[in-house]
């Protein structure tokens, strides 16, 4: 017996590889994150100093260890959101979606792909790596977040 697939049925199982693949380079992008957090909460000091913008030489703010560990913790549950096809995991998906696309798009001044202010390392970090892979997780956990699983 000859089983024929409509398109419908191949674009099911090509959306839910892609839902698969991209929720799993979530999942592995939140925990090397929350570890390096975790590093920096811990006392390390690596990357650190291009990790917080400056402003005339002096850091814009300073996180507290338990801040940076808190840091860490919600983007290791970001995992919960990005491994699951339930309404819980796709709201949780478009809510991470909603708050990395807030920090790709900046505050306007020291972060982001807008920021017009700033004179020390963190601003070239920024606009090469930290802001382009803030815009990849919220477009990453959109499509996430949109594919339903039938």
């Amino acid at each position: 017996m000859l089983v024929r697939e409509t398109p419908r049925d191949v674009a099911g199982i090509t959306l839910r590889g892609v839902r698969r693949i991209l929720a799993a380079s979530l999942i592995a992008i939140f925990i090397a994150l929350s570890a390096l957090h975790v590093f920096w909460a811990a006392g390390g000091r690596a990357g650190g100093a291009v990790a917080i913008p400056r402003q005339d030489g002096e850091a814009l703010f300073a996180p507290s260890p338990l801040a940076t560990l808190a840091v860490a913790v919600a983007l290791a549950a970001g995992w919960f959101g990005a491994r699951g096809p339930t309404r819980v995991g796709r709201v949780l998906t478009a809510a991470l979606a909603v708050i990395f696309l807030a920090r790709a798009v900046g505050d306007f001044r020291y972060v982001g792909f807008f920021k017009s202010l700033g004179d020390d390392p963190f601003r070239a970090w920024d606009t090469w790596l930290f802001s382009p892979m803030c815009l990849a997780i919220a477009l990453a956990a959109a499509t996430v977040a949109s594919i339903r699983e039938p």
